[in-house]
Parts: C-alpha cells; structure tokens; sequence
C-alpha cells in the first residue's frame, strides 16, 4: 500500500506551521518592523547507483509543490528552501548514517546563522521514515524551532508529545490499515482462515503485525474461525518441512495470510505452487510484497537466494497488502506507458494534487 500525502494534507501542515509561527498575512504586511521568516526543508536523498530514488518524494512531490504554492501566496513574507543532505553511504537506499550527516548539515548551518536571523529561522526535517537510523532523526522533534515530518509511524516518540512535541506524521496508522481486513473478509464471505506468522524473523515487526491480524480476524461478529500458524522460514528450510506446514494449512483453511518478510514468504508460495496450491480455489493476503524486501538495502533484490522469478509464478493467488509495491511499478523495469497503473496516478495527480505529467515522461 503506497502512502501518498494528499494536497490537503499537505497544505494544512505547512499552513498550520506558518499560522502559529508566522501570524495572518494581513498581519504580517501591516507590522513595520517585522523581518520574513525563513523555512528551510531538511531532507536526506537516497541515491544509490541502482536505484536512484529520492525516498518518497515522487509519492508527495506534487501535493507538496501546489500546497506550496498555496502558501506562499497567503504568506508573502516566508522564504520557503529545500536541502537534499546526501548520505555517504550511498550504495544503500536508507542508510544508517543518515542521521548524522543530517546532524552535520543541521549543526554546521545553525553556527553559521547570526542569533537575530536564528530566531526567524525554521527547520523542518521531512524524510520517509524507512531509515535504521529513524529514532535518532526524530530527535529533532523537540520543539523551539524544529519540526519533523516523518512518514513513519512506529515510533513511541510520537506518543510522547510532552518530550517530542513537534514530530508529526503523514501516513496511516496501523490501526487503519488493519481495518481493511475485516472489510476484505466480509467482502468474499470468507468463514475460515489462517495467519501465517514468521517468528524469529530479520524483523520482529512481522510477527507482532502478525498477531495483530489475528487477533482482528478472530474477534470478527459474526465469528470467523480463524487459526494461529507461526512459522519459521528465514533460515535453511527443506521442501519437506514446507510441505507439511502446507497439509495443515490445506486441511484448515483456502484463505490464508501471510505476514512475512518477503524471503521466508517466497520459499512457502514457491512450495505451495509446486503442491498444487495457488488455483481458483487458494487466496494468500500478503503483508509483504514479494520481490521488495523491506529490511536493509532493496539492492537484496538481486539476490538468487530469494528466487524472485519463481515466486511471481505464485502471484495469481495472491492479494498485496502492504507497505510497498512491486518491483516493477518503483524501478519501471519494462513498464509500458499504457499500463493501467500509470494512468491511475497519473489521474490521481491531476485530480487530487493539481499536477499534470507531461507526454513522455514517466512515473516514477
């Protein structure tokens, strides 16, 4: 599920920010002595040889750029610029050194700013919130004149608004991307189903999310009889072991869940296809897409260990819901300009963020 930062949201954040901060422009035009107020945007790029990409910014660019637009007309007197800091480390797309070379950049220009110009200065750090380093960037996010925009949510940092009271968040909850799942069950009258959940996995995450969905699943009224299957995959594992954890899956339920790291997902599904388990009959929800591992760098991918070519066999029974998308739709590997994905963002933009793509030029 890709999170896009819809113009509306974008607009009231930085309208908010410069609201409380900045005053009405009436009364910014009226004052004599009042200096513009400068907002610089800190933003780590990711830009590794392969990849290339800038974090999210393709997702939230155009709401971006219009609710900026916006903004300025209202506040004349904000001076609004943007810093990419490049990480070192740029071989990796989140790299754990982003926090620092942030710091570096953050420190250095703050000792290079007069006092009188410091106090009419704000520093608004927005990043995806995918980093290692995510809990030390949010640090940031403890007021005077610093505000962190992140698209992560799993931090118990943005409970704690007494320490942290200018980290804010742009993405859905988990609590609203698992009120989805009683929608889709409801939805195809599924009675019986089963979670699979990878314990002792690259990340713990899995499995917590794993129980959340049943915990949802089998709190269901009318009742849903859901089962519990955990599973350890990640290391060394025969087709013997997987075969069996596929007969009990069989004799309980079609409809199966999956909330796994994309590794130990594929080796289950390749299996299953080989028994015979992906017709008509078979529906695996993943939580995770199966060529774009989550943990570490997305350059894994290239990794033969992961058999991505023979799970795409699987993908005709499955359903993705997730924080991601395939491979394909992020690196435009072999995307034609027709495919009905790309004409779905390109309307969404134009409908939703009043940004148009020119002929030719493709979605990132």
């Amino acid at each position: 599920m890709i999170i896009l930062l819809k113009r509306p949201t974008a607009f009231l954040i930085i309208w908010s920010i410069a609201a409380i901060l900045g005053g009405t422009a009436v009364q910014l035009q009226s004052a004599i002595h009042v200096r513009p107020l400068d907002i610089e945007v800190i933003s780590p790029a990711y830009t590794g040889t392969k990849l290339g990409l800038l974090g999210s910014l393709p997702f939230v660019g155009p709401a971006y750029s219009s609710a900026l637009e916006d903004i300025k007309k209202d506040f004349p007197l904000l001076n609004v610029s943007q810093v990419f800091v490049i990480p070192s480390e740029s071989s990796e797309e989140c790299p754990e050194s982003e926090i620092n070379e942030l710091a570096k950049y953050y420190y250095r220009r703050r000792t290079g700013i007069p006092a009188e110009d410091s106090r009419n200065r704000l520093t608004l750090f927005v990043f995806t919130g995918c980093s290692k380093s995510l809990g030390g960037i949010q640090q940031f996010g403890t007021g005077l004149n610093k505000v962190v925009l992140s698209s992560g949510s799993s931090s118990t940092y943005l409970t704690d608004k007494t320490g942290f009271p200018t980290l804010l968040t742009t993405v859905l909850a988990q609590s609203a991307m698992f009120g989805v799942l009683p929608k889709l069950v409801r939805l195809y009258n599924w009675t019986t189903v089963s979670v699979v959940t990878e314990i002792g996995g690259v990340n713990s995450a899995y499995e917590g999310g794993g129980r959340a969905i049943y915990n949802i699943l089998s709190g269901l009224k009318p009742r849903v009889d859901t089962k519990f299957v955990p599973v350890s995959l990640t290391g060394p594992v025969t087709p013997s072991e997987l075969t069996a954890i596929l007969d009990k899956l069989k004799a309980s339920s079609r409809i199966i869940f999956i909330a796994a790291d994309s590794y130990p997902a594929n080796k289950l599904l390749i299996q299953a296809r080989i028994n015979g388990m992906i017709d008509a009959s078979y529906v695996y929800v993943l939580i995770s897409p199966l060529t774009l591992p989550f943990d570490g760098s997305r350059l894994r991918n290239s990794s033969r260990e992961y058999r991505f070519e023979e799970a795409r066999a699987s993908y005709s029974s499955c359903l993705l819901l997730g924080l991601g998308s395939e491979l394909e739709f992020i690196q435009n590997l072999s995307m034609p300009a027709s495919h009905p994905f790309v004409n779905v963002w390109k309307a969404k933009s134009e409908s939703e963020y009043n940004y148009t793509y020119t002929d030719g030029k493709r979605v990132s």
